[in-house]
């Protein structure tokens, strides 16, 4: 395998996941070169102490949002491919190989997407799991987590929408499928998602339908 992977996570006071993250992506077999580009969030905890810890390469913004932290990651990124993975989820045994398999039988491919399976976090309250339907068989959808991106990619699609604090990933997936580019479905399952009380979706919710809104109208054409 001679590509090189730069694998891009952001963080924001994770430190009690962030190391499981870290460790997931260097337990998967890839037999290239490898970076692993942390990017923080403006942290308060030891999350950045943690991921240091573990070789990894640490960059450090103000509190800007996910979109920010993953666009500088890409920028630092010195890959061939992009590997994004969010620093409280899991890469599930060998999704790496799996991610790669179709660039190694076609050239022209330029994403890859794998399914996705929910769980609960070992540190969430029973009565708090009671509240949430997770999803526990694997979907398809558009996580990054779920995906390996040659990094040529961003340069025709753009990078993350750094206005919008949740959504951003929806935005660019529609530019990545609307550039005719070709993409490819795996049936494996390659993220681990944990639900835990801090989730984007569960403290953000408002401002996460206030972008998916916009969004909309941006399909529909209308400022």
């Amino acid at each position: 395998m001679s590509k090189k992977l730069s694998v891009v996570i952001p963080v924001y006071n994770a430190e009690k996941y962030i190391k499981e993250a870290v460790n997931s992506v260097l337990s998967k077999g890839w037999d290239g070169d490898i970076e692993i580009i942390v990017i923080d969030d403006g942290s308060t905890d030891r999350s950045c102490e943690i991921a240091e810890s573990l070789g990894c390469k640490v960059l450090h913004q103000d509190r800007q949002r996910a979109a920010n932290a993953r666009n500088k990651g890409i920028k630092e990124a010195t890959g061939d491919l992009i590997f994004m993975l969010d620093a409280d989820d899991i890469s599930a045994p060998g999704s790496l190989l799996k991610l790669y398999a179709p660039f190694e039988a076609d050239d022209s491919v330029a994403a890859s997407f794998g399914k996705t399976v929910d769980f609960y976090s070992p540190d969430m309250p029973e009565e708090e799991q009671k509240k949430i339907k997770i999803r526990t068989e694997p979907y398809s959808g558009i996580l990054p987590g779920a995906s390996l991106i040659a990094r040529s990619v961003f340069e025709k699609v753009g990078l993350f929408d750094p206005s919008m604090t949740s959504g951003e990933t929806v935005d660019w997936m529609v530019r990545l499928r609307s550039s005719g580019m070709k993409t490819v479905q795996i049936e494996d399952t390659v993220l681990k998602r944990r639900i835990h009380m801090t989730n984007t979706g569960r403290t953000d919710r408002r401002e996460e339908m206030k972008n998916y809104a916009a969004l909309l109208r941006k399909r529909m054409g209308n400022k």
